[in-house]
């Protein structure tokens, strides 16, 4: 199974609803970009004890700046000031997240790119440079921004008013890229895109990142909303399926599908008492290493179906790696998502 080169985010706000989708089939990720030569760089320490750098830049003749940090590369045409200050330190409190969140996970090999630009256009154009053959296709996607081989691009779809949006959606592709750097094998895509929504989150107190799994109010909204409803997704559906198959159905199910995996993946972290974190744990670092396929190959989950590629990102991998009894790993979904809706909602 070859994995595709890019994938693809959509942020839209409606109605204080975020809505985003990664598409991208899932095994083998291929590594970009190098070490750098920072030698004649000026660093500065930011306020947090980071470094970082900034030089000019330009794209198609619009003025902008190149930050570097330790671990990031981010070209920007945004000039609102205050913005583009919190960047550095947004940027590596993330990765920070990444890597601490889930238990230890390494740094990636090399610095990540990222191109943040003022406007669509903008992004529009990057694009067509990018992506010729898919340009068209992402034209019509609405706000937000993909991420291809480690490198996103993305723009300020807060229009200079309130950046948390772009911040989130930042975030959220900022795992993609560090999954796509760093990882030989990509994670199934309900549990990769569970990861960067988790990753969403952040409350800003007294100009310092606060990264909270709690502190993203849209994905809980929807939750209960298609709770409410009735209008859930199956967990085997949801397993099965990807935000590709989702979109064609409408922005509704989208919506549903993103909430659910946002609670799928806080299952597997903290649900009875972090019944399944070492073995997401384990799963997480058998990627890394690029082990994962053969392990799930060679399960006992596997071996009792004919043609184990057919699910190997649902039902089966639910089997080999968490609970070989998947009717009771869907009962405690289910008990897990009642708890979620249940709960008082948090302001940010």
């Amino acid at each position: 199974m070859k994995r595709s080169a890019s994938c693809i985010t959509i942020l839209l706000v409606a109605a204080a609803t975020l809505l985003s989708g990664c598409a991208s089939s899932y095994l083998h990720t291929k590594h970009a970009g190098g070490p750098r030569d920072t030698t004649n760089r000026s660093w500065s320490l930011n306020e947090d004890g980071s470094w970082s750098s900034a030089q000019p830049w330009e794209f198609m003749g619009v003025e902008g700046q190149l930050i570097e940090t330790p671990h990031w590369e981010i070209y920007t045409t945004i000039d609102n000031e205050r913005f583009v200050g919190f960047l550095p330190e947004f940027y590596e409190a993330a990765l920070e997240r990444y890597r601490s969140a889930l238990g230890e996970l390494p740094p990636p090999p090399h610095a990540m790119a990222t191109y943040l630009f003022g406007d669509r256009r903008q992004w529009k154009n990057k694009t067509r440079m990018m992506l010729p053959e898919l340009a068209s296709s992402f034209e019509g996607l609405g706000r937000g921004g993909f991420t291809a081989d480690g490198v996103a691009v993305l723009y300020d779809i807060d229009n200079s008013m309130w950046d948390r949006d772009t911040l989130a959606l930042s975030a959220h592709e900022g795992w993609h890229q560090y999954a796509q750097t760093t990882f030989q094998q990509q994670l199934p895509p309900w549990l990769d895109e569970g990861i960067a929504t988790m990753m969403e989150g952040f409350r800003i107190r007294r100009s310092t990142f606060d990264f909270s799994v709690d502190a993203n109010r849209e994905r809980s909204y929807r939750l209960r909303t298609a709770k409410r409803s009735g209008t859930l997704i199956p967990l085997r559906d949801l397993l099965d399926g990807d935000p590709h198959v989702f979109l064609g159905q409408g922005k509704s199910d989208l919506l549903t599908y993103y909430a659910q995996v946002w609670a799928l993946a806080r299952y597997l972290t903290e649900a009875e008492d972090a019944r399944y974190l070492p073995a997401l744990q384990n799963v997480l670092m058998l990627a890394i290493e690029g082990d994962l396929f053969r392990q799930l190959l060679r399960s006992d989950a596997a071996a009792r179906r004919d043609d184990p590629s057919d699910s190997a990102t649902g039902v089966v991998f639910i089997e080999a790696f968490f609970n070989d009894d998947f009717d009771e790993f869907a009962a405690g979904y289910d008990t897990w998502v009642d708890e979620l809706t249940s709960r008082r909602m948090r302001w940010r």
